[in-house]
């Protein structure tokens, strides 16, 4: 969607995965849109639904239930949130609304507030229409969710671009003028003039409806469910953003909403209402977001989270080109690898690297070692494909391996760009 927003795709349709009349063709499955579920009664299995276009309420009946109700972007409890101009990013609706006022009121001055995933694709976006932006962080770094070294990358390449961090500074209002648009962003290190402003804070999983039927909640107000996806109510199943999930890496109840795992969820619970018996094996938070000619990730567990879950971490951090000097195109990246001392495990990694260095190609390459419980020695020998268009002879991961090889067993070495020195 903030591609949608500054141009590319031109046309929203083209972002809609599947419409109801495809599904009704491919599947034989029918699709009620706007009809909204409020109430459900487990003990006679029974929905009660409102057709909100036809002002009319029914119920149905199920054998088994699925609730997928998602997340809900979090507004913040301040004065101004509900003024003209201010928006947040969850739903293709909203995409919508923030292009009709970009062609409507043409603002010159964007506030982003919140320096997660969305606001740094935001921040592009905003950029790229010509829009002046600020983005306000309560958080001390740009994309907490990844270390503060690798994080100072992301933020200079941002600054580079003309965007305004303010960071280490929360929210408490947002002022308007005298016809109720957004004018001003109170934070608490001071104002900033705008007008238009989004809030990118995050997400809350949507289960109010699920919760008054008497199915349990767990971490971080998710509806809690075991490895096969059920809830503690029978007959009933619960899936992607509104569901809890198990982090590989710690064995420990999470709530980590992704797209690309609510698609495999979805898949897993119908196979399980259909008499399958899988389980889903969890998640370790892989992710990935470009920001302007950036590509920023994670996998696993950061430092922080680490030392939290209980492991001893260990961490490198290194830059290298990813293709050799003679090759015309290619470009750097940072990588910082974690892992646990006492066994050598990868516990984690993250990437920061320009888009033609490929670093979610190596990020993918660790997220699958660390899932598959390998230690620094064995990513020193994965057998990775190389010819020079692609790769110098010992990748990124590889030296990373050896890089962290080093460190556990007390002999320091370094990356320079022709490789391990």
């Amino acid at each position: 969607m903030p591609y949608f927003i500054s141009g590319v795709p031109a046309d929203y349709k083209e972002l809609i995965a599947r419409t109801p009349e495809e599904f009704r063709k491919l599947n034989d499955v029918e699709i009620f849109t706007r009809h909204r579920v409020i109430d459900i009664d487990p003990e006679r299995q029974r929905l009660r639904v409102v057709d909100l276009e036809g002002n009319r309420e029914f119920t149905t009946e199920y054998t088994v239930l699925l609730v997928s109700t998602g997340a809900k972007a979090f507004v913040p409890p301040v004065d101004g949130v509900t003024l003209n101009g201010c928006f947040t990013l969850r739903k293709l609706s909203d995409s919508i609304a923030i292009k009709t006022y970009l062609r409507e009121r043409k603002p010159r001055r964007a506030v982003i507030v919140g320096a997660g995933p969305i606001g740094m694709e935001m921040c592009e976006s905003f950029r790229t229409i010509g829009l002046e932006v600020s983005v306000v962080e309560m958080a001390p770094q740009v994309m907490p969710m990844i270390d503060e070294d690798m994080a100072g990358e992301v933020q200079s390449r941002l600054e580079l671009e003309g965007v305004n961090c303010m960071l280490g500074q929360g929210l408490e209002g947002i002022e308007g003028d005298s016809s109720g648009a957004a004018r001003r962003v109170v934070t608490t290190g001071g104002n900033v003039e705008c007008d238009i402003v989004l809030l990118g804070i995050g997400v809350r999983p949507s289960v109010d409806t699920a919760a008054a039927a008497g199915v349990q909640l767990g971490t971080r107000g998710a509806i809690k469910v075991d490895r096969m996806l059920r809830t503690n109510v029978p007959n009933i199943y619960a899936a992607g953003d509104c569901a809890t999930t198990t982090h590989k890496l710690t064995g420990e109840e999470t709530w980590i909403p992704l797209g690309s795992t609510s698609r495999k969820q979805g898949r897993l619970a119908a196979d399980n209402m259909f008499g399958a018996t899988l389980e889903f094996p969890g998640v370790q938070g892989t992710s990935v977001v470009k920001c302007f000619d950036l590509t920023v990730g994670r996998t696993g567990l950061n430092e922080s989270g680490a030392r939290d879950a209980g492991f001893e971490p260990v961490s490198i951090t290194m830059e290298a080109e990813t293709l050799h000097e003679y090759m015309p195109v290619r470009g750097n990246m940072a990588l910082k690898l974690v892992a646990d001392k006492a066994t050598g495990r990868l516990l984690g990694a993250q990437v920061v690297g320009e888009m033609t260095a490929l670093a979610d190609k190596r990020l993918d390459i660790l997220a699958v070692a660390i899932g598959a419980g390998l230690n620094a020695n064995d990513v020193k020998y994965l057998d990775l494909a190389y010819a020079p268009p692609y790769s110098t002879a010992i990748d990124v991961p590889i030296i990373a391996g050896n890089l962290m090889t080093g460190k556990l067993y007390g002999k320091e070495c370094s990356c320079g760009p022709h490789g391990l020195e």
